[in-house]
């Protein structure tokens, strides 16, 4: 019997580090493709939509509790999860988020079981799109670099605009068109309830007290080991388990949300030079340029070439690398050429013309006459 316990606990200890392999997560080319459409949201955003996001049956009662002409000053009220409560205060999100459920679900089961990979993801995209000069700093936000990490911060304190843009344009170099490739409509509100902070370093979200203005850091991280009253963001078990079992699915296809509503497309005019692209280096290791091993993908790659991944480049390092044995190999020296036979010059070795080729052929002239 004691055998039969130890055989059966081997068993799921060994499914248990199975289920933890490459192939059963979500590669960084999916996560991008997953993330892009709100890569570019500014942090405060982005600090509230992805917690928001793992609860997806809350942002269903938001949406509706919206539509029947809710008022603000019920939400706090209502029995939904905290981040879906803040993100409530903005109605464009939550009902384009809930058209888009399928995709919802999905990140919210990616962000609950792959937290650092898709913060990284978003990292990632955004130094593509301000490579590409689609990312700039506006009226409505500000585009920081805090050291390694871009942050997107509201360009006023009380205000704060939601971004639309297509994905599929604003990461690569746009030619010929003239944007600007993000738009923004009207200004919300800010308040307490966006308490919440994203952690670039780690990888997470943080929630705690909410303060006027944005300093970048907001002094939360300088709060020694138990940071004051923040604490970091955890799912709750109980409905993230749900969650993931039911919308994570890294080897299916991943849902395509659809471009939220007062898009402008940007104008393709003719003779006009494309925005300046800030240079980059093609191969992707790390958003922040760390040298890694070269990563197996869980998965096949999206055939859309629009968001890159950690193999890129990888061909032109083995190019590169072509010759080293020939080059390593030593010089054997050359043997002095020996005269032709007759009159016609023998052709030398690999194809290389004989020095002095048409000198040689004058004097044989010369020799006939």
């Amino acid at each position: 019997m004691k055998a039969f316990f130890l055989l059966s606990l081997a068993f799921f200890l060994a499914c248990s580090v199975r289920a933890q392999t490459p192939g059963t997560t979500y590669s960084p080319e999916q996560l991008d493709q997953l993330l892009g459409p709100i890569a570019l949201y500014p942090d405060p955003l982005i600090a509230v939509i992805l917690p928001a996001s793992t609860v997806p049956a809350d942002l269903q009662s938001a949406a509706n509790y919206l539509a029947a002409n809710g008022s603000a000053g019920g939400i706090d009220a209502q029995p939904w999860d905290p981040s879906v409560k803040a993100l409530a205060r903005y109605p464009d999100v939550v009902k384009w988020m809930n058209g888009n459920l399928d995709w919802t679900q999905a990140l919210g089961a990616a962000f609950a079981q792959q937290p650092a990979d898709v913060m990284k993801s978003i990292q990632q995209l955004r130094v593509e799109a301000r490579a590409a000069g689609t990312l700039v700093t506006t009226p409505q936000q500000q585009v920081v670099l805090e050291g390694d990490n871009v942050r997107i911060v509201p360009a006023q304190p009380t205000i704060i605009y939601v971004p639309v843009y297509d994905p599929a344009i604003v990461y690569e170099t746009q030619v010929g068109y003239v944007g600007p490739f993000i738009t923004f409509g009207v200004g919300f509100p800010v308040g307490a309830w966006l308490g919440y902070q994203c952690d670039w370093d780690d990888y997470g979200i943080w929630v705690g007290p909410w303060g006027p203005g944005w300093a970048y850091s907001r002094g939360w991280r300088d709060r020694g080991p138990g940071r004051g009253s923040w604490h970091a963001w955890r799912p709750d078990p109980r409905r993230s388990r749900e969650t993931v079992r039911n919308f994570y699915r890294p080897e299916g296809r991943l849902p395509h949300p659809g471009i939220a509503a007062g898009y402008r497309a940007p104008v393709r005019r003719a003779n006009v030079p494309p925005r300046p692209a800030i240079s980059r280096t093609p191969v992707r290791p790390d958003f922040r340029g760390r040298v890694v091993a070269p990563p197996r993908p869980s998965s096949p790659a999206p055939s859309s070439h629009l968001f890159g991944g950690y193999d890129r480049g990888t061909q032109t390092r083995e190019y590169s690398t072509r010759g080293q044995v020939s080059r390593s190999a030593p010089v054997r020296p050359q043997s002095p050429p020996r005269a032709a036979p007759s009159s016609r010059a023998a052709e030398p070795a690999h194809g290389a013309p004989p020095p002095h080729a048409s000198n040689q052929g004058s004097d044989d002239k010369r020799k006939q006459h």
